[in-house]
C-alpha cells in the first residue's frame, strides 16, 4: 500500500508512472540476463572451441567469447532479429577472431614440447594438441578448403550453416569441401571418410 498512499496521502501520478517504469526496466534486464545465461549455456563451449582453432591460444579464444556475450548482452535486441542464433553468434565469434588476426597475426607456437609443459590445465593442453595436430593438416589446403574443413569437423557444422556463416553459395561450400578431402587423400595425409 505504500506504493500508492504514504501517511494517508495519494502518490503523485508521476512518481507512480515512474515506479512502474523502474519495474518494467528492472524486470526487462532480468528476462534479458535469464535469456543470456541459457544462451551462454547451449553454446559457449562450441564458440570457444571455434575461437580457439582459429587464433591458437586458449587465452585470447576465451576473451574473444567473453567480448562477444559481453557485446550481446548490451546489444540483446539484435538476437530476436537473428533466424538463427548459433549462426549469428559463430559468424560474432568468426569476425571478431579476424580482427584478432588482423591486429596481432595468428598465434605461432615455436617449440611446441615447453608450451605444452608451461600449461598446467588438462583442457588447456588437450586443446592446444588437437589444434596443432589439426592445424598442421590444414596448412597443406588453401584456406578457403582449409576453413570448410574446419567448419565442418571440428565446429560440427552442415553444410547450409557453413554456407550461411561464409556468406557462399552452398555448392561452392560442398564443391570446397571435396576438393580439401581430394588434397588430403592425395597428400596421404589422413584417412578422411566422406560425411556428407
Amino acid at each position: 500500500m505504500f506504493l500508492f498512499f504514504s501517511k494517508n496521502k495519494p502518490i503523485s501520478v508521476h512518481l507512480r508512472l515512474n515506479v512502474v517504469k523502474r519495474l518494467k526496466s528492472m524486470i526487462f534486464e532480468f528476462n534479458k540476463m535469464r535469456q543470456l545465461e541459457r544462451i551462454i549455456d547451449e553454446h559457449q563451449q562450441q564458440l570457444f572451441s571455434f575461437a580457439f582453432f582459429r587464433v591458437g591460444s586458449y587465452e585470447v579464444a576465451q576473451d574473444i567469447v567473453q567480448d562477444v556475450f559481453i557485446k550481446l548482452y548490451e546489444n540483446i535486441q539484435h538476437l530476436s532479429a537473428a533466424n538463427n542464433v548459433k549462426a549469428y553468434l559463430l559468424k560474432t565469434i568468426s569476425n571478431a577472431c579476424t580482427d584478432y588476426i588482423r591486429k596481432n597475426g595468428k598465434i605461432q607456437f615455436v617449440d611446441v614440447e615447453n608450451v605444452a609443459n608451461e600449461l598446467t590445465d588438462e583442457d588447456e593442453k588437450r586443446c592446444l594438441s588437437e589444434f596443432l595436430r589439426i592445424d598442421d593438416i590444414l596448412n597443406n589446403l588453401p584456406a578457403e578448403q582449409a576453413e570448410i574443413l574446419r567448419l565442418k569437423f571440428v565446429d560440427s557444422l552442415n553444410f547450409v550453416e557453413i554456407s550461411e556463416l561464409l556468406d557462399v553459395n552452398v555448392n561452392t561450400v560442398k564443391s570446397r569441401y571435396k576438393y580439401a578431402i581430394e588434397k588430403l587423400r592425395n597428400f596421404d595425409l589422413i584417412n578422411v571418410y566422406n560425411y556428407e
